[in-house]
């Protein structure tokens, strides 16, 4: 019985010296390095899908000069990446591991890691590139976007003046009369 029971233990050591001898810790930093994404193949339809859902968001930036977005170049250090929005990937769970910069005239789709462009889409609406103000944008665009007319231009071509407040002393309001003749 004693033989019987230093042999099961010699076994049982002896299966568990290859087991100690692996090390099988992953390095997460190696692991997301050298981590090789598919190449992208965009159809028509997750193109559309692409411009459609990015055309409501106000993430544009401004390139720098001179510089031509071409597949396979990396992104400019001062440009940031941002991540595809939940409805989009949703519809098109494929893009998931990837995120996109909004230029004024395209949406370069970037591997984040280490932000390459892996695809130019045009933009349905190209914008002038110059920064709108939000309240033009929300008369403008933003009413066209929800379904409503954009709001008509006013006549006289100029904004409204707006009166400074407080009491300045330069309107009337009929009380005149009684603190002149004091």
């Amino acid at each position: 019985m004693k033989t019987l029971m230093y042999s099961a233990a010699t076994a049982l050591v002896l299966m568990s010296i290859p087991a100690l001898a692996q090390d099988k810790t992953l390095d997460p930093n190696k692991i997301t390095i050298d981590a090789e994404r598919p190449p992208l193949q965009l159809n028509d339809q997750q193109r559309t899908a692409i411009q459609n859902a990015l055309e409501t968001e106000n993430t544009e930036q401004k390139a720098p000069d001179k510089f031509e977005p071409k597949v396979g170049d990396t992104l400019p250090a001062i440009m940031t990446v941002d991540a595809m929005p939940e409805p989009l990937i949703q519809r098109e769970p494929s893009l998931k591991q990837y995120g996109y910069a909004k230029l004024p005239k395209d949406v370069l789709v970037l591997d984040p890691m280490k932000k390459t462009i892996v695809a130019i889409i045009p933009l349905k609406v190209p914008t002038s590139g110059k920064a709108e103000a939000p309240l033009d944008w929300a008369k403008t665009r933003g009413r066209e976007l929800t379904g409503q007319a954009p709001e008509a231009e006013s006549t006289t071509g100029t904004q409204p003046q707006h009166e400074p407040a407080g009491d300045s002393g330069d309107k009337k309001n009929g009380n005149e009369a009684t603190t002149q003749s004091k």
